[in-house]
């Protein structure tokens, strides 16, 4: 991930003029003077770069072509490290604790160095593994594993075995795997290492360690700077929103919010008619990562939201759509420490449920709402008042964040959040600033790395997701491609943006870099995985097993038919093409790099797969389908 630094003595680029930072003025203008010049002049900080744009060549890797067993190791070297980082160290105290952890003083230096040279977790990942080396496990990770298995399985459990026995187990396990045992001490160093509260956990029990090591406040704690900690949630909006064709109400929609606890500023936010996953998230970390100037001005908001950057902690829910692979592998890529908010104790997400209660009080102001609850809406008629689209809402409530909720007078923090935010960065009489937070340089690169993954092997014709088959020439050089240390067939990486299936990302194992992958028949329309799943479930229906791509896009062209017919009196069909919009706008908005030309392949089908030619010609219009 490339990034920005805003660091006084910084050279960045505009119009592909090379500057020096000499200060910044606030958190939209820098002084800046001209390195061949000399001439001083005031630039807008979100227009410089930190390259020059004709030269720029960004290569990355994608935290999913990484092991898991090489992932826990860069975990487990950052924990290593991070009492040192960006702090002073001396000689000594760095060797002493490099010996604790039976590592020689340069590998701890070079760890601290490769770590702040870019601030990700993927730089303490073993290089065998960036180099795609698909070998056999080295004899000390070996060792490592087992060191790993036999704390978790005889130290960490109710029989309280003391270390000396653990060590024991371990040293009999490597023997019956014939490689050589660590020493007591490195064993030792790793139970040492363990805190109180998980030897608790697991020796006594999760409540009692809960209970003994909880935060005497009773809350998450607070953030110490901007960013420091941001809290995310879902809730559905207190309104019902009509569609844009008839003017009819099509339900109450979601919102994705997400709070920087120092500030109280809104960080992000994703309103969706989908229910709450684990692609709302992403599309809300995703805004609240980036900077937003071209978001407001596509929605023609006034004013400025001038918060962005990389948070230190997101806290979460423990619902099921926080907990994905995808979601904590691209926060750890990013640096970013996952807090999971207990189970039955809501104090701990305090500061994103009262901002929920805010927004929903503003909320109720508008035509349409249903307010908190039956007593409080009374007699009001919520879908008879409805008159707001889905677009309507998003830039009122953008309008709202902006221009209203970042200057309003906060009681939590005695200021509006907007001049906290401030002081937080440039500081005051009393509290020193965190500085301008680091800008995205690659944006795409952010987007994509927050799309759900899926592997697959590469065919001939491409590769199958879903029964729906891709391909590009870029994949051509991988077709049935091997693994090198067992001969496997060898999956890739591909990332898919459920707004629109129509493209998929794959990622280029030695080049590092994503190449769009459109249909391998692009006179396929796009869909979105919320139309396959409800095409699927059509099929199901009508009993169509085994289908091909051609019976998916066939019962496409046959629902959507059906669709425009009922529309105007079916009230979930309103509400899924509203979703569809809502979808596409968004999609469109983010701009991903797509093939623009290539040449029409129809693919060949499978032998003795069906295809749907011949669906039944009655169909009634299907007001109760789920759309998943």
């Amino acid at each position: 991930m490339h990034k920005l630094r805003y660091d006084e003595g910084t050279h960045v680029f505009h119009n592909a003029i090379e500057y020096e930072i000499i200060k910044v003025v606030d958190l939209e203008t820098i002084l800046v003077k001209n390195i061949e010049t000399q001439e001083k002049v005031l630039l807008p900080l979100h227009e410089v770069s930190k390259n020059n744009p004709s030269t720029i060549s960004v290569k990355y890797s994608d935290v999913n072509e990484i092991s898991e067993k090489d992932w826990d190791e860069a975990k487990r070297r950052l924990e290593i490290i991070k009492p040192f980082l960006n702090t002073q160290k001396t000689k000594t105290i760095l060797e002493e604790h490099a010996k604790k952890f039976n590592l020689h003083v340069s590998t701890l230096y070079r760890w601290i160095d490769e770590y702040q040279k870019s601030d990700l977790l993927i730089s303490l990942v073993p290089k065998h593994s960036l180099k795609g080396a698909k070998g056999s496990i080295r004899i000390n990770e070996e060792t490592e594993l087992i060191i790993k298995k036999t704390i978790e399985d005889v130290y960490l459990s109710k029989q309280k075995y003391s270390a000396k026995k653990t060590y024991r187990a371990i040293v009999q396990r490597c023997k019956n795997a014939r490689i050589n045992p660590p020493s007591e001490n490195t064993v030792r160093s790793r139970i040492k290492d363990i805190s109180a509260k998980e030897k608790m956990k697991h020796r006594e029990s999760a409540r009692l360690a809960d209970r003994q090591y909880r935060n005497t406040d009773g809350m998450f704690p607070a953030g110490k700077y901007p960013l420091d900690f941001v809290q995310i949630d879902h809730t559905p909006m207190d309104i019902i929103v009509v569609d844009e064709v008839y003017g009819k109400p099509i339900g109450r929609p979601y919102l994705t919010i997400g709070i920087d606890v120092y500030s109280r500023m809104i960080t992000g936010f994703f309103i969706s008619l989908d229910e709450p996953s684990y692609f709302s998230v992403a599309q809300c970390l995703t805004q609240s990562i980036l900077p937003k100037e071209k978001y407001l001005r596509s929605l023609e908001i006034p004013g400025s939201w001038n918060l962005w950057g990389i948070p230190k902690t997101i806290g979460l829910d423990n619902a099921s759509e926080f907990r994905g692979k995808d979601l904590q592998r691209a926060c750890e890529y990013h640096g970013i420490e996952i807090n999971w908010r207990p189970v039955a104790r809501p104090q701990f997400g305090g500061h994103i449920e009262r901002l929920i209660g805010t927004t929903m009080s503003e909320v109720h102001t508008l035509p349409g709402t249903t307010f908190s609850n039956i007593k409080q809406r009374g007699e009001y008629k919520s879908d008879k008042e409805a008159t707001m689209t889905l677009s309507a809402l998003e830039k009122w409530f953008t309008d709202y964040i902006v221009n209203v909720y970042h200057k309003d007078l906060h009681s939590g923090i005695k200021c509006s959040p907007e001049k906290k935010y401030e002081f937080g960065i440039f500081g005051n009489d009393t509290i020193l600033g965190r500085g301008i937070p680091e800008r995205i340089i690659d944006e795409d690169n952010l987007k994509i790395s927050f799309l759900p993954t899926v592997e697959r092997s590469i065919q001939q014709t491409g590769v199958k997701i879903d029964n729906i088959q891709y391909y590009a020439d870029s994949l051509r050089r991988w077709i049935k491609a091997k693994n090198k240390d067992n001969n496997t067939t060898r999956k890739f990486i591909f990332k898919r943006d459920l707004r629109d299936i129509s493209t998929i990302w794959f990622y280029d194992p030695d080049i590092k870099e994503y190449f769009p992958i459109p249909y391998r028949n692009i006179s396929y329309p796009p869909i979105s995985i919320w139309d396959l799943r409800a095409i699927k479930k059509y099929l199901d229906d009508q009993n169509i097993v085994n289908y091909d791509e051609m019976a998916i896009f066939t019962a496409h062209d046959r629902m959507k038919k059906i669709e425009e017919a009922s529309a105007s009196t079916v009230k979930s069909i309103r509400r899924k093409h509203v979703a569809q919009k809502n979808r596409a706008d968004k999609q469109k908005f983010d701009n991903l790099p797509k093939i623009i030309t290539q040449k029409t392949v129809v693919p060949i089908p499978e032998e003795n797969t069906p295809s749907l030619h011949n669906v039944q010609k009655k169909i009634e219009p299907f007001e109760d389908i789920e759309i998943l």
